[in-house]
């Protein structure tokens, strides 16, 4: 269910963001895409990722990245997992404003929160980290997921979520099943495939090596 203090942030941090386009800051459009962040769809594909990594790595330690952490939400369903200080938890986007709300929403919870390539933002040595999370990768090029695996250590694991909803332009990398975006991914070892059902389409999640 959803958190009722998380709601109240969104709503919150809505009501700054309209304060501040009186003043100049003409970023409106933030409004609905905060509110679109903490929506059930969203709430639930995040949840389900955090519940099912959570029975596969087996450890109450580790780094895990977060790769387009949007507003944070994911990171802070990681962090319902994993409630102790030995898990860090990092949750990066491109957008330096990501960064910005990500505080606002959940600057309580233990979370890092980091803007990347950008010119104010930082590189992450992914090397680093035991855990690679990103669910949107509908948004990205195949080519882009990839470098990521080719880029990581083999321990290190990788839950990655995409979907077969084609029909919006910003959607470039949907596939039809989760044993067919498994199968795209040449991970060494597949610890899970399976689909979401939600509003007009099938959020699919693989985890694996």
């Amino acid at each position: 269910m959803l958190n009722s203090t998380i709601l109240y942030r969104a709503l919150k941090l809505s009501e700054k963001v309209y304060d501040e386009s009186m003043y100049g800051v003409d970023d409106l459009y933030r409004i609905k895409d905060i509110i679109h962040s903490v929506d059930q769809n969203h709430w639930n594909s995040k949840e389900w990722l955090a519940k099912e990594f959570y029975k596969h790595y087996k450890h109450d330690a580790g780094k895990i990245l977060v790769v387009g952490g949007w507003y944070g939400m994911m990171a802070y369903h990681l962090r319902q997992q994993w409630p102790n200080e030995r898990m860090n938890i990092e949750s990066t986007d491109m957008d330096p404003m990501c960064e910005v709300f990500a505080w606002d929403l959940f600057g309580d919870q233990d979370i890092n929160f980091y803007t990347l390539e950008s010119d104010a933002g930082v590189k992450i040595d992914i090397s680093e980290h035991t855990a690679i999370v990103n669910t949107s990768c509908e948004h990205m090029e195949q080519e882009d997921l990839l470098s990521l695996i080719k880029q990581k250590e083999d321990r290190t694991w990788v839950c990655f979520q995409t979907n077969d909803h084609v029909e919006l332009d910003c959607h470039i990398n949907c596939w039809p099943t989760a044993y067919e975006f498994a199968a795209s991914l040449g991970l060494r070892h597949v610890a899970y495939a399976g689909s979401q059902k939600q509003a007009g389409f099938n959020r699919h999640m693989v985890i694996g090596k």
